[in-house]
């Protein structure tokens, strides 16, 4: 570890930082009493008074930019930031809050006005296919996506962690139940008939003993385990949280998308001696790359990586036949549904939702547990 200080997650700073870094970024959005949408994880804002004033979604934008917080305006007119996204390669993860319940606010008429709004803002900005998708925790989000017309893909966030509680350790405990009786192949089942391209969930489902807690036959991102997990999968992809740098490596030869709190640039190597390449999905590399990397010194990692990323061609950049090769290989890796042809016809409209990536948690990673 170097000295590197992360700037506040959820800040124009983190989220450019992230973009640049990774394979892009993950961030909360609230939309508050002007109706302006915003940047920010938490329900309420610091303080000491009571929590009805503190309320995000009942304070108005100028109240919030003094407190530091970014509006989504703010993010997407930030030309570093919107260029990153609309070169090609990179992924952003928006996870709708849903409104503390003192709020006495409508969640269902809450996500389709945010919904409304952000589905213009995208669509201004021109991005990339299978380069943004929106999360959330509620049950309610692919209802009100369905109904209000919504253009972006979505995800339901598993398990259900209510949107309301100051401890992280009590959300968690809360949500026990719900993890324990929900399985992998329910999860992708339910979202397949749903349409939906992704399945978000926690970390725990696939890795490490309370995956065996459920009701089914557990997946892994080993052996037997993975061999069930691709299977079920079929190609959709997978986003998990949190994702720890001992196990980042497996995660991504299972294909598998974390996103992340390790975005120290310092950071070279992962605790098994392994080289940390952050970017690959968006700036893969070959295997000439792969090579020099994995036959590197200890003292030499850190120059080829900087070597590597100057060298080698983001995913935009990358010739076609090449980029078919990428997603040809792990279609037959990850046991993706259909024909070779029908990954090369997909990779034409952006990244694969089921090739792995590495994404920014709040930008930079969380600078708090909850």
């Amino acid at each position: 570890m170097g000295d590197w200080e992360p700037p506040k997650e959820n800040s124009l700073e983190a989220l450019n930082h992230g973009m640049s870094f990774a394979d892009g970024v993950e961030f909360d959005l609230r939309m508050d009493s002007d109706g302006e949408l915003v940047i920010y994880h938490d329900e309420f804002v610091p303080g000491k008074g009571k929590l009805t004033e503190r309320l995000i979604e009942l304070l108005g934008t100028d109240e919030l930019r003094k407190e530091g917080i970014v509006t989504l305006e703010d993010l997407f007119g930030n030309s570093d930031f919107s260029s990153n996204w609309q070169s090609g390669g990179k992924t952003v993860d928006i996870e709708i809050k849903e409104p503390h319940p003192k709020t006495k606010i409508r969640s269902v008429d809450h996500f389709a006005s945010m919904m409304s709004k952000l589905d213009m803002m995208v669509e201004d900005l021109d991005v990339p296919d299978k380069s943004v998708i929106v999360s959330s925790f509620s049950p309610k989000i692919i209802p009100v996506a369905k109904s209000s017309g919504f253009k972006v893909p979505v995800t339901r966030l598993m398990p259900h962690i209510r949107s309301w509680g100051r401890f992280w350790r009590v959300k968690r405990a809360v949500a026990m139940p719900h993890f324990a009786r929900t399985s992998v192949p329910k999860i992708a089942n339910h979202l397949r008939n749903n349409q939906v391209p992704v399945m978000g969930m926690a970390l725990e489902y696939i890795y490490g003993w309370p995956r065996w807690i459920g009701p089914s036959l557990p997946v892994g991102i080993q052996g037997r385990g993975l061999e069930r997990f691709s299977k079920i999968r079929r190609g959709m992809g997978a986003f998990v949280w949190p994702a720890p740098l001992k196990a980042e490596k497996l995660l991504l030869g299972a294909g598998v998308s974390l996103v992340s709190d390790h975005m120290d640039p310092t950071v070279k190597v992962r605790p098994d001696g392994s080289p940390r390449w952050p970017r690959p999905a968006s700036q893969p590399l070959d295997a000439e790359w792969t090579e020099r990397l994995n036959s590197a010194s200890p003292d030499e990692i850190g120059d080829t990586l900087n070597e590597a990323e100057s060298s080698l061609p983001s995913w935009g950049e990358i010739e076609e036949e090449r980029r078919f090769d990428i997603v040809v290989e792990q279609g037959k890796r990850f046991l993706w549904a259909g024909k070779e042809e029908d990954w090369k016809t997909d990779s034409r409209n952006g990244i694969p939702w089921g090739s792995p990536r590495i994404i920014g948690h709040r930008g930079a990673g969380g600078t708090h547990s909850s």
